[in-house]
């Protein structure tokens, strides 16, 4: 009888050992999906210029780096923030949620792991000839005459790609009322970004002349006298030209300007 009871209670003891081993389990796994990090939902973008990184959402903030173009970068998130051009208040944050904050505007980056669109197309702005050039598969396709920026406010030369295009769109001048270089609001039909600060590729239905020699003070023959000047850096084109060049050329597509 003795024996009896003994096996009984050894086999009670293992019962309620099994039970809350069973019932502990549950918990501690609880425990640690409660504490795992949760994995952020993310974005692979590649910057398509000389890109700023900044602690903020706009041009006030500290830069802590620039980045080249076609730099790879991971996008964390997307927020609202100041619009530098072209009505773009985008800005990618390239930094984890819990680390410091590190953003890029978001005309600069382009949304995607590949490389910038516009492959096997590419545009070539010759400054001496002032004649812009379209090449595909290196064939040319197409070719205008073109008025770059004045001496004073000359058009970059390098290689850049197009990250913006605006049909139609507004101009308005970065320099104040009573500046030489001020111009009032000016409509633009088609308009393509290449390098950052403003720098496009627009039509100018004002003027009348374009070549060589008319990024130098010159008559034009439309009689506008904001015409008798080269351009404050942009290349100038007729609208023809411009509409051409804005159906033709995706974004991402290659920009040398040389002489």
């Amino acid at each position: 009888m003795q024996t009896l009871m003994k096996n009984f209670f050894v086999l009670s003891a293992l019962v309620l050992v099994g039970t809350w081993l069973l019932a502990a389990t549950p918990l501690t796994a609880n425990a640690q999906t409660h504490h795992s990090t949760v994995a952020q939902s993310t974005q692979v973008g590649l910057t398509t210029g000389w890109a700023n990184v900044r602690t903020g959402t706009s041009t006030g903030t500290s830069v802590v780096t620039t980045y080249a173009p076609n730099t790879r970068v991971t996008i964390y998130q997307s927020v609202n923030g100041q619009i530098v051009w072209g009505g773009i208040r985008t800005w990618y944050r390239i930094s984890s949620t819990n680390s410091a904050p590190r953003y890029i505007y978001g005309g600069l980056i382009s949304i995607g792991s590949s490389a910038p669109s516009g492959q096997g197309k590419s545009i070539v702005v010759n400054l001496s000839q002032e004649r812009l050039y379209a090449y595909e598969n290196g064939r040319q396709v197409y070719t205008t005459l073109v008025t770059t920026g004045r001496p004073e406010l000359p058009t970059p030369t390098g290689t850049f790609h197009i990250f913006v295009k605006l049909h139609p769109t507004t101009f308005y001048s970065p320099y104040p009322v009573g500046s030489p270089y001020y111009y009032a609001p000016t409509y633009i039909n088609y308009a393509l970004e290449f390098q950052y600060g403003g720098y496009f590729m627009h039509d100018s239905w004002w003027r009348y002349n374009y070549g060589p020699g008319t990024q130098y003070p010159h008559h034009d023959s439309s009689g506008n006298p904001s015409a008798n000047f080269g351009s404050h850096g942009c290349v100038n084109m007729p609208v023809p030209a411009a509409a051409w060049l804005y159906n033709w050329a995706p974004i991402g597509t290659t920009v040398k300007i040389t002489y």
